[in-house]
């Protein structure tokens, strides 16, 4: 992922690259069917990566996790309404793919880049946190081996 995008935790980083991948393959598509199918796996990756992203905030305590829950629920209701268009009979190819843009231009732009950078000093603590309980744990376990 570019480090712009990055907000130190991993398995959120790695989500975010993903998604992205899926864009550039709908982006890349010559047929709606193709189209189609490059957006269903967005769709399958964003909705994995909120649960993921919102069982995080809420093992970090994330203050303002609500708020961002509902903007995650907006832009998957956002993403349903645009992959239902061509099965409504709208949308050839090239509308559907603009609308996906549109619709992840917003994502990256304002979500990643706006509200999901406010998520990195939490992921820096957390894994911190994380980091100085393994130390400890480590620590103890090696005490104990010795006895």
């Amino acid at each position: 992922m570019a480090t712009s995008y990055t907000i130190g935790h991993k398995p959120l980083d790695d989500d975010h690259d993903r998604m992205i991948a899926a864009w550039r393959e709908l982006e890349g598509s010559r047929t709606l069917e193709a189209a189609k199918a490059a957006a269903a796996v967005l769709m399958a990756e964003a909705g994995e990566h909120f649960a993921r992203e919102e069982m995080f905030m809420l093992q970090c305590g994330y203050p303002d996790r609500v708020r961002h829950m509902a903007l995650h629920a907006e832009m998957a209701s956002g993403l349903r309404r645009v992959l239902l268009s061509p099965l409504m009979g709208g949308s050839p190819h090239d509308d559907f793919v603009l609308a996906v843009r549109s619709l992840m231009d917003k994502w990256v732009m304002v979500h990643i880049l706006g509200e999901d950078a406010k998520l990195a000093p939490y992921a820096r603590a957390h894994a911190a946190h994380a980091a100085h309980g393994l130390a400890v744990n480590g620590r103890r376990a090696a005490a104990g081996a010795r006895l």
